[in-house]
């Protein structure tokens, strides 16, 4: 062994036992696996909670309208026809904060036979179609849930062979969401300050805040609710209808024939309801060291 490399592992030997010589206070950060550092002083670990209602702030629906012709592209132009004016009635209805999704669908609708059982079978072949049936549908969403029913009504003026309840639900936002946290903070702060209080001992400095149960123990949802039932609530307490305007609200061209549709159309037809409030849940750990 030469003296260059003696001198090398000397110097690595006092390094690697120079931990064990060290003043001061002990490092506990090689235990921060197996000891955790609130169990090494006295703490007060609580789970803060939030729980807000807030008036739903969007509203869907959809409508279907059918017409059936023996040419295809006349069935096509009946149906969205009735599709245009319904569109252009909820957007006077709900304004900007209506977005319409259209889509149309065209089946051929075929001649039948019985088979030996008596029972009838479509003859789908193509010298076998007897009318053709188009299918316009317009789903809905309302920003504004103040305007859904009046947007639903004009829709339904139109007469669809096919419509849907008028649902309400909660879209959450960052506002909703940090208002929510800042909540359970609030909460959680109360329950420390209470839980030392009970011990006889001061909240000392905040160790740990994290969203969620965290290393708190306890669970608390976070899904914002929904209403799928809105025109099945009671409406005793809903606002009466506003008087009806002589000015149409939507005209146009319907199989060669103006079609006119009306407030008083939209009013005879908007049920009122009440809105029902939706839930925001938010929780937070707090972990605090306590003094006597």
């Amino acid at each position: 062994m030469t003296r260059s490399t003696a001198g090398l592992m000397a110097a690595c030997a006092a390094a690697a036992f120079l931990p064990a010589f060290a003043q001061g206070a002990p490092d506990f950060q090689d235990q921060a696996f197996t000891t955790p550092y609130w169990t090494r002083v006295p703490v007060i670990e609580v789970l803060g909670r939030a729980d807000m209602q807030v008036a739903p702030n969007r509203a869907n629906f959809s409508v279907t309208y059918l017409e059936t012709d023996k040419d295809s592209k006349r069935a096509m132009q009946l149906a969205v026809e009735r599709g245009r004016l319904a569109y252009e009635t909820i957007k006077k209805a709900a304004g900007k904060e209506s977005v319409i999704q259209s889509s149309v669908n065209v089946t051929a609708l075929y001649e039948q036979y019985r088979d030996k059982d008596g029972n009838r079978i479509d003859n789908e072949r193509s010298d076998k179609i007897r009318a053709y049936e188009a299918r316009v549908t317009l789903s809905v969403t309302v920003e504004d849930v103040s305007k859904a029913g009046a947007a639903r009504a004009g829709a339904l003026a139109l007469g669809p062979e096919n419509s849907t309840g008028l649902s309400t639900y909660l879209e959450r936002t960052t506002e909703m969401n940090r208002e929510a946290y800042e909540a359970a903070v609030k909460d959680a702060a109360t329950r420390a300050e209470a839980t030392a209080k009970a011990s006889g001992s001061k909240l000392g400095r905040l160790m740990v805040v994290q969203e969620g149960s965290g290393p708190c123990l306890g669970n608390w949802s976070s899904m914002a609710g929904s209403d799928y039932n809105y025109y099945d609530k009671s409406y005793a307490m809903a606002a009466p209808p506003a008087p009806p305007s002589p000015s149409p609200m939507a005209s146009g061209m319907i199989d060669g024939r103006q079609v006119t549709i009306t407030q008083a159309d939209i009013d005879a037809l908007n049920l009122p309801s009440d809105d029902k409030s939706q839930p925001i849940s938010a929780s937070v750990c707090m972990i605090y060291q306590i003094t006597n």
